[in-house]
């Protein structure tokens, strides 16, 4: 995290426009199936390992990554670190009235926070000319950091579309963030996080829906990286891996 905060600082000070991916079970194995998904990772400036299966496919590997990075930590880290800075922050995403919670609680906890604006877009298609009045709204802000809570991967598709069409220097896209920090859904605790369980802890908490969706996408990534394991072994011994 601490080696994260100066790397934010130069993308969102370069004027260059630049956008950060935060991958978890789901996103990586949408990514494998969806061409576009994976397009819209290979273009971020960052992708960043959101859950627990990302450090251990990297283990798998033959990689090490340090430690977990998750959007609604980085959130919150940055808010505090962009203080000192004058950071500008924009919220965009989460149903009607939640960017504007998540903006009013994040003023509690960080109280020089400077908020440039919110909006929570219709679960629907925009029409051309919304779309152009949340552009124009968006570089009216003169925010410095664009937080996006669209959901995976339809936050990663909307900004891999608007990076560059969009004059804001740095969009992050931190999903769930924005329902756990406005209070809509519980984060999970400290030490449950710390242990590497938020995927349980979000399994078991969320609802029907949620736990058949992470059911089913651990499954399937659990599939890719004992393939993954597979093939790493198979290339030590000089054994075919079967296809995989």
């Amino acid at each position: 995290m601490d080696a994260l905060m100066p790397r934010l600082d130069a993308m969102a000070a370069t004027g260059g426009f630049h956008y950060v991916c935060f991958c978890e079970a789901h996103l990586c194995v949408r990514a494998a199936r969806e061409p576009e998904v994976a397009n819209a990772l290979e273009r971020a400036s960052l992708v960043l390992p959101d859950g627990v299966s990302m450090v251990l496919g990297a283990r798998l590997a033959g990689l090490r990554l340090p430690r977990r990075l998750t959007g609604p930590a980085v959130l919150l880290e940055y808010c505090r670190h962009g203080v000192a800075l004058g950071k500008r922050h924009f919220f965009y995403g989460g149903a009607e009235g939640v960017a504007d919670t998540l903006a009013t609680r994040l003023k509690t906890m960080i109280p020089s926070l400077q908020v440039a604006g919110t909006f929570s877009p219709p679960f629907r298609e925009m029409t051309a000319q919304e779309e152009a009045l949340v552009k124009r709204t968006i570089e009216a802000s003169r925010s410095d950091v664009l937080w996006v809570g669209l959901g995976a991967p339809k936050q990663e598709l909307w900004m891999a579309a608007h990076v560059g069409r969009l004059r804001v220097p740095l969009m992050m896209g931190v999903g769930a963030a924005f329902d756990f920090h406005s209070g809509l859904r519980k984060w999970a605790p400290a030490w449950v996080r710390k242990a590497g369980m938020e995927w349980l802890y979000r399994m078991l908490t969320g609802g029907r829906r949620v736990f058949v969706r992470n059911a089913r996408y651990d499954a399937m990534m659990l599939w890719m990286l004992v393939g993954q394991a597979w093939r790493r072994l198979a290339s030590r011994t000089g054994r075919p891996c079967a296809g995989r």
